[in-house]
């Protein structure tokens, strides 16, 4: 079974953590042991909207699931080939299970990035993370550098 959390950075330090991601995993992943999510988190990270989440997965993933059910903020989705995910949100991030295929994933996070490009996903244990969804750099963030020859 594959476990993530998964955080939405906040817009205005989304330039400033693009490049660092690493000091961002490191941070997220020290968080996993904590109940009460740490300032840097409540700080870096915006606070998850359950009914965002909701729509996501009822809108994106409900219709390609055989089961769907749903619960006080957490999901339980089974497909008779991919396998099952169970997911639960808290007030700064996504918990999410993955049981079966590695398509259960890519399911999640094209759902959940199709409502922002924000998500950075940490799986537990792995040492793997990334955002769900490539960010797309502003013009400021880009340096042109000038080559003589």
């Amino acid at each position: 079974m594959r476990s993530y959390e998964i955080y939405k950075v906040k817009n205005e330090y989304l330039s400033f953590i693009i490049g660092r991601e690493r000091l961002l995993y490191d941070l997220l992943r020290e968080e996993t042991n904590h109940q009460q999510p740490a300032q840097e988190i409540q700080y870096l990270c915006d606070h998850i909207e359950e009914l965002t989440i909701d729509q996501a997965i009822m809108d994106h993933l409900g219709k390609n699931f055989s089961s769907v059910e749903s619960k006080e903020g957490s999901y339980r989705l089974t497909h008779p080939m991919k396998g099952s995910i169970y997911i639960s949100v808290s007030p700064y991030s996504v918990q999410a299970y993955c049981d079966g295929s590695r398509m259960l994933d890519l399911d999640l996070f094209v759902a959940l990035s199709g409502s922002h490009d924000r998500y950075f996903a940490v799986m537990e244990g792995v040492g793997e993370w990334g955002w769900l969804k490539p960010v797309k750099h502003a013009n400021h963030l880009v340096s042109e550098r000038s080559i003589s020859f």
